[in-house]
């Protein structure tokens, strides 16, 4: 039980600032907690707006495709341009769109709200993500542990903040807009703040600019220990797919309401934040590829489980082991793609983003509505995690 509770400091680097630290963690629970809202609320968004299953894809496809289009080119001005203007920009954009959401007349202004989401998620999130992983060089896998903890608050108080709202006889719309002026405070505080310059140096002339940023991806593009992250980052993007229709599984394959899904998404999350602070101890102690391996078995046998064993009750003891291990795919995956390659995390993180030009909700979306969504979800879990499984078994063995 000690070892579980105990968390040893990380020591952070001479140039980061302990003002610049906490922003960084801010980034990633402002992204995880507005990103949450519309996920949490889409059931009541399916009945306001008539949406489809294929309509949920679009809105989901829409914020994608903008993000693959915005991200890689935010991604490579991480590692040679100012950072705080990528996380002002970040922030100020999630807010708009959060705003614009409760204010959604129909569907068109509702996608319209999705664009300008995928328009600021990467430059908030990713840049968050560099400037704590160079900010702590000695333990890169647990400072992100630690940041993905905080993400999992902030998605905690998503479902939260959606069930209090219902429960206060609060409308949706004005939860949204009230968060969404909060995050366009958070991005005047961003705006004002120094952060630590790039690794390898900042670059204003136009010229140096893009030689330098030609190099970063040469050398990226040229590395093997990189593409094995990155592949592994995008099958986990695969098992994460269904999780796009988990709240309308809920409502109408499991019969939960809108109240019981807000608590059910908060139960997860608390069980996210128990798994990522255990996950910090363990990465210092443990080998991830020992981590990842168990998490693959544990998953292959919970989510059939999860998914075909009927009862609300037993679906709520099963999240508990289920989400303890799905957690820790993110944080290692990340990390260690964010540190494959030195000083061109960002350049890392532009390449990944292309995996957001891969129609995979929309895909899932349409298999959904010709198999069934449970059969869709079992599936392609499945499947999933027999490939993460192989990808694992050729990642490098590291902390032995």
């Amino acid at each position: 039980m000690q070892s579980f509770l105990k968390s040893e400091p990380i020591t952070r680097a001479p140039d980061a600032s302990e003002r610049a630290v906490i922003l960084g963690f801010g980034g990633r629970f402002t992204d995880e907690l507005l990103s949450g809202l519309p996920d949490v609320l889409m059931p009541t968004l399916r009945a306001q707006f008539g949406l489809s299953y294929t309509d949920i894809s679009f809105l989901d496809l829409a914020l994608r495709y903008v993000g693959a289009v915005i991200e890689p080119v935010a991604g490579l001005l991480i590692d040679v341009w100012r950072r705080r203007w990528l996380l002002g920009w970040g922030a100020a954009a999630l807010g708009l769109s959060v705003i614009l959401m409760g204010l959604a007349p129909n569907f068109l202004f509702l996608l319209a709200a999705f664009v300008v989401y995928g328009l600021g998620s990467g430059p908030l999130a990713h840049t968050a993500d560099v400037v704590l992983v160079e900010a702590h060089p000695g333990a890169p896998e647990r400072i992100f542990a630690r940041a993905t903890m905080l993400d999992a608050f902030g998605a905690l108080l998503s479902p939260l903040s959606v069930t209090l709202a219902i429960a206060a006889g609060v409308s949706w719309r004005w939860l949204l807009v009230t968060l969404g002026l909060s995050s366009l405070g958070y991005a005047l505080i961003l705006f004002r703040t120094r952060f630590p310059a790039p690794a390898n140096g900042q670059h204003e002339q136009q010229s140096t600019l893009l030689a330098n940023l030609r190099h970063n991806l040469r050398v990226v593009f040229a590395s093997r220990n990189v593409w094995r992250w990155l592949a592994f980052l995008f099958v986990f993007e695969i098992l994460e797919t269904p999780l796009t229709f988990k709240t309308v599984w809920l409502n109408e394959q499991a019969g939960m309401s809108q109240g019981l899904i807000g608590l059910y998404r908060a139960f997860e999350m608390a069980v996210d934040l128990l798994s990522l602070f255990y996950l910090d101890s363990w990465l210092a102690r443990s080998n991830y590829r020992r981590i990842l391996q168990r998490a693959n078995i544990a998953l292959f046998l919970l989510i059939p489980l999860w998914l075909l064993t009927p009862g609300v009750l037993f679906r709520f003891l099963l999240a508990l082991p289920l989400n303890f291990f799905f957690a820790v795919y993110w944080p290692i995956g990340r990390a260690q793609s964010l540190i494959s390659s030195p000083g061109r995390a960002g350049a890392v993180t532009a390449v990944s983003s292309l995996f957001g030009l891969a129609p995979l909700s929309l895909l899932f979306g349409l298999l959904a509505e010709r198999i069934t969504l449970t059969a869709a979800t079992l599936w392609v879990s499945l499947t999933a995690l027999l490939l993460l499984a192989l990808i694992t078994r050729h990642l490098p063995n590291q902390h032995d």
